[in-house]
């Protein structure tokens, strides 16, 4: 079974995901403390979601107010991708596909921003998310706003274009 929820504290699950974030070298997700969990839902409106399956987590990220909107899929890890091989909308990744509907339904017409790292790679995997967000937007599902330093590390910030994300989720 297939379940996306907020999460507050520290469960069980949560315990047995960051392990697992550390055990594969997420150096963002590796602790509480490094995913700024308690800061972001100290943030007037911060929250976090995690999808399980089969009560195990398998995505997790946040959201938080930014500028004229929120920052969703922040530090967003998962521990495998969603079945069904590539999918060139991004829609095989847990957070993108079950976190961002949440994030648009709590929104409204408030923009949706995404970023993701330059050159900093905490992971292995970030420099290839940020090249992936280049071929979003030229599939129309973000748009470029700016490169800058947020928190000390050159980030490309994106904001989601909602009508053509539901448009192609879908379609998935």
């Amino acid at each position: 079974m297939i379940e996306t929820k907020n999460i507050y504290g520290i469960t069980p699950a949560l315990t047995v995901f960051i392990n697992e974030c550390s055990r594969l070298g997420y150096k963002n997700n590796d602790s509480l403390e490094r995913m700024n969990f308690y800061r972001t839902l100290n943030t007037g409106g911060g929250k976090w979601f995690v999808t399980l399956v089969d009560d195990k987590i398998v995505g997790m990220s946040g959201v938080h107010p930014f500028r004229d909107g929120v920052r969703a899929l922040y530090r967003g890890a998962q521990l495998h991708s969603r079945p069904g091989g590539l999918s060139k909308n991004h829609m095989n990744c847990w957070m993108f596909y079950y976190h961002l509907p949440i994030v648009i339904d709590c929104t409204g017409d408030s923009p949706i921003y995404i970023t993701t790292n330059v050159k900093n790679d905490a992971s292995g995997h970030m420099i290839k998310l940020n090249k992936l967000y280049g071929i979003l937007a030229k599939r129309g599902l973000v748009d470029h706003v700016e490169d800058t330093q947020l928190n000390g590390v050159r980030q490309n910030i994106w904001k989601l274009n909602k009508e053509t994300y539901t448009m192609l989720r879908g379609k998935s």
